[in-house]
């Protein structure tokens, strides 16, 4: 694994400087076929649509890529998963040593992908396919936010300038063009949903991506979630703001409430490949996600993780100085990612999220049709009809149990005491920043294994509450006692984007460590 991280960032260094500099490379028709030819089964958009798609995840043979991008960064500060493996001799990501050569996957391949392919679509159809445009949309604000949330801000409404300059925008204003790009997606998707349900005349004609692609109002409702997922993102530093965008998500189609309609992607997942010994073992469960599970005997976890060699579902603490005794010789002391990584689908966005966002909703006054309890118990149902978890009604109903102690089967150095105390059964009397953590709580047990969105979470509401890592060894670029906010830009846009860069620092409101906080975490909970 270590040589292959060296191998990829000798060949990056070598690579395009600039991450639009590519165009026409990237954009050459290599079929053989005319545009006139494409059009006839719509293979023009069917590609590009396709490979946003894929590009959400590394899906290639060799996935290392995707273990950098998302496992040994969000995954981890997340809390939902840590690394047996010792990379770098522990000074790595989960130490908060930020290395550089961990920190680029993310940018690179949004922008390599997704943006590139996000380009070709909108030359290849605003003008003339306008619900495959708006489909491109869909797709390149769901990659993107992702993106945004990791750096602050980037490049966006400048990628492509015919001028080949390459700036960057503040984070609130990316996320503004989020909001006008969905809005515009949902407005021409629903006029087309008049004319036809589907995006292409026959059933054959999909690109095999999602499950129920190309069912229009799917995409609607995938959309309008996003609009909601992100208007929360924002509530705590523009709730006016917030309050409209969310408002408006439920109106028309609404958002995704049942589990059928559920926007999963068909492939395995690449945590299936990174988690256990028999694999790369470069990932287990995470101690914060065990300790508040185990707490709860929380009926998911059979989904979630395999049991340990003692029968016990147990984590590994973030920031530990591990050996090859975690990977290898007692690995089976631990457990690795479960069937949730096993089942041929990567979840992008699941009904019981949408409940625990409408929750918070509710909870902060706004008119979403219903009370910050309802939404937050059928959040809870939700999720367990999800992963066949069985009946909720007695853990909905548990007023005693909170989050277990942390006990390290190899070293006691890493044990420590439950930090998330709150327990799982609502009560109107409770403040509403008890309230909050309650619903933060059982959002982030739900959209498990979805560790960048569960990080962002965790940035802008402080909950659940998560395990320090055992080890800062930042040199005190993340002050001890305090979570990694952000990764640093990438960087190679130091010296391909020289100018781009400094304006990103700029935008950013700090200096360009992991401990600068983005625009929308303010360390405020506004109700």
């Amino acid at each position: 694994m270590k040589n292959k991280l060296l191998m990829f960032g000798t060949v990056l260094a070598l690579s395009v400087g600039s991450c639009t500099n590519n165009f026409e490379d990237v954009n050459t028709n290599e079929t053989g076929f005319s545009n006139t030819q494409l059009e006839q089964d719509f293979n023009q958009v069917k590609a590009p649509i396709k490979a946003m798609e894929r590009g959400m995840y590394v899906l290639v043979a060799d996935d290392w890529v995707g273990d950098i991008q998302f496992n040994l960064n969000a995954d981890i500060f997340s809390g939902y998963m840590s690394t047996p493996h010792n990379f770098e001799g522990n000074l790595n990501n989960s130490t908060y040593v930020l290395l550089d050569g961990w920190n680029y996957a993310e940018w690179d391949q949004k922008y390599n992908v997704e943006m590139v392919n996000a380009y070709k679509l909108q030359q290849l159809t605003k003008d003339k396919f306008p619900q495959f445009y708006a489909w491109s949309l869909i797709l390149k604000v769901y990659a993107m936010h992702k993106t945004t949330d990791y750096y602050g801000p980037i490049v966006y409404s400048g990628f492509g300038n015919a001028d080949g300059t390459t700036p960057y925008d503040s984070q609130k204003a990316v996320y503004d063009q989020f909001f006008k790009e969905l809005t515009s997606a949902v407005d021409v998707l629903t006029a087309q949903a008049k004319v036809t349900p589907t995006f292409f005349p026959n059933a054959k004609d999909a690109t095999d991506g999602t499950t129920g692609e190309g069912n229009i109002v799917k995409w609607i409702k995938f959309a309008n979630s996003l609009r909601l997922r992100l208007a929360m993102r924002i509530s705590n530093i523009d709730p006016v703001k917030a309050r409209a965008e969310a408002e408006a998500a439920i109106k028309g189609y609404g958002v995704i409430v049942d589990n059928a309609d559920n926007i999963l992607y068909k492939a395995e997942h690449p945590v299936a490949t990174y988690s256990g010994k028999d694999n790369w073992a470069d990932i287990n469960a995470g101690a914060s996600l065990t300790s508040v599970m185990n707490g709860y005997n929380d009926p998911r976890r059979a989904a979630y993780f395999g049991k340990s060699s003692a029968g016990t579902y147990q984590g590994i603490r973030m920031g530990s100085l591990v050996d090859d005794n975690y990977r290898f010789a007692k690995a089976d002391q631990f457990s690795i990612i479960g069937d949730v990584v096993r089942q041929n689908t990567i979840p992008w966005f699941c009904a019981s999220e949408a409940h625990f966002l409408l929750a918070e909703a509710a909870l902060k006054g706004w008119s979403v049709g219903g009370s910050a309890q309802s939404y937050y118990e059928s959040g809870i149902a939700t999720s367990f009809a999800q992963f066949g978890s069985g009946s909720p009604t007695a853990y909905t109903n548990d007023d005693v149990a909170v989050a277990a102690n942390f006990s390290d089967p190899l070293n006691a150095l890493n044990n420590i005491a439950g930090v998330n105390l709150v327990t799982v059964k609502w009560s109107e009397a409770a403040s509403n920043e008890l309230k909050l953590q309650k619903i933060i709580t059982q959002k982030w047990i739900a959209i498990f294994p979805d560790g960048q969105e569960a990080w962002a979470e965790t940035r802008r509401t402080g909950y659940p509450k998560l395990f320090l890592p055992t080890n800062n060894l930042s040199g005190g670029k993340i002050p001890a006692g305090t979570f990694v906010r952000r990764l640093n830009f990438a960087s190679k846009q130091k010296t391909a984007n020289p100018a781009g860069y400094a304006q990103g620092v700029s935008l950013l409101g700090g200096v360009d460590t992991g401990a600068t906080r983005l625009w929308w975490d303010t360390g405020v909970n506004k109700f």
